[in-house]
């Protein structure tokens, strides 16, 4: 593993620089960054950042040429998300381009890529994710919602829970229950298509800690889905959602060292702002000590990310090695986020509407929400069960 730039990744990082300087507004550039802040940009959302990207052609990245991608290989996508990271450009995650498309390309029919693929791109299809249900979160595979299958099409009906941006969203894609009683509960799942319009799908959004409702329930009643929206086989869903899942590890911010790292030069920033005594909060040598050892911590998630990128570029997919980057990343986060607030002291209790600077309130709410980031996307415990077997190798 070359941990440098290849020339050509040299010359395509300088292009991305470039880029960045000529087509990106100042007012979105420096943007300090978390895992989530605020409600998020919707999958709809034409911002500044999305329209420059769309002109360019960058605006899906990983996405092959022919359907209206960029055609970046993994080292390119790493150098790109980087230079976005590194200039503070915020990109939340768009859950049609970057969890649904690669799905659509890899299992969907010529027509359901017709349908989705381009209006995704340009933004006029919104989508939300329907994997989580009350029963079924970290355990996605004893998910239950009810669909009944007939020559015409589908009948659903149940629950999907922490539905992300539902309330905003114009379709959602769902794994069902399509066979129950079968030997392994991963076995009789289906991945469908499903139009939040249709009759019988009702909306809740979820008020969470931070103050947003980025998180929805959505029910379904007796909501008919045609036939077509059935993506890859009846009953074989549990491969493309292990699928969507092995490249979320790696598009998530939870693994994004970049990121990580971007959240521990704000504590540095803010122990060198910090007056104590005659000096500043950044003189004192045990804090040093630790802000060292997590920059240790986030060399050590980037350098093992490459490792496992190193497999994907030749020619390999994502493996449950991937789980180690959301585990640690997600609790470096937080530990991080812990340290922040020690940091700045009573200003990491203050919300907005206060006399204090506006970057309190943003840690304030960031330091409220990470507390989910070692729940959502899989438990902490469940990713140490999973490497234990499949990347350990233990009973």
């Amino acid at each position: 593993m070359n941990i440098n730039d290849s020339p050509e990744e040299a010359a395509f990082r300088a292009e991305v620089r470039h880029w960045i300087a000529e087509k990106i507004p100042a007012s979105e550039l420096g943007r300090k960054q978390g895992i989530v802040q605020g409600p998020g940009v919707g999958d709809k959302t034409m911002t500044p950042v999305r329209q420059a990207m769309l002109e360019q052609g960058w605006r899906a990245p990983h996405w092959p040429k022919e359907y209206g991608g960029a055609g970046f290989n993994f080292g390119q996508m790493i150098v790109f998300k980087e230079e976005l990271t590194r200039a503070g450009i915020s990109e939340d995650i768009n859950n049609g381009m970057d969890m649904l498309a690669p799905i659509l390309i890899a299992y969907g029919n010529a027509a359901q890529k017709e349908r989705f693929l381009g209006p995704t791109l340009r933004g006029e299809i919104g989508w939300a994710q329907g994997y989580s249900e009350p029963q079924a979160g970290s355990d996605l595979a004893g998910l239950a919602l009810r669909c009944d299958a007939s020559d015409e099409g589908f009948l659903l009906n149940g629950q999907k829970i922490w539905t992300t941006k539902a309330y905003n969203s114009d379709w959602i894609f769902l794994l069902v229950r399509s066979k129950p009683g079968t030997k392994k509960k991963q076995d009789g799942i289906s991945f469908l298509l499903v139009d939040l319009r249709s009759p019988g799908v009702t909306i809740r959004p979820i008020r969470t800690i931070d103050g947003f409702e980025h998180f929805c329930e959505t029910f379904f009643d007796n909501v008919r889905v045609p036939r077509e929206n059935l993506v890859g086989e009846l009953h074989q869903g549990w491969k493309l959602a292990k699928g969507l899942l092995g490249h979320e590890r790696f598009s998530h911010p939870t693994s994004d060292p970049m990121l990580i790292g971007r959240a521990l030069d704000n504590v540095k920033a803010a122990a060198r702002e910090l007056a104590v005594g005659e000096g500043a909060m950044w003189d004192d040598p045990v804090l040093r000590r630790r802000v060292a050892a997590f920059d240790m911590d986030v060399d050590c998630l980037r350098y093992t990310r490459y490792r496992a990128l190193t497999k994907v570029l030749q020619g390999g997919e994502p493996g449950p090695e991937t789980m180690m980057f959301k585990l640690f990343g997600a609790e470096l986060m937080q530990r991080i986020v812990e340290l922040h607030a020690e940091v700045i002291g009573p200003l990491s209790s203050v919300w907005e509407h206060s006399p204090f600077p506006e970057e309190s309130g943003e840690t304030a709410r960031h330091g409220a929400n990470i507390r989910a980031a070692t729940i959502r996307g899989g438990t902490s415990e469940v990713q140490r069960n999973i490497i234990a077997k499949n990347v350990l190798n233990l009973p």
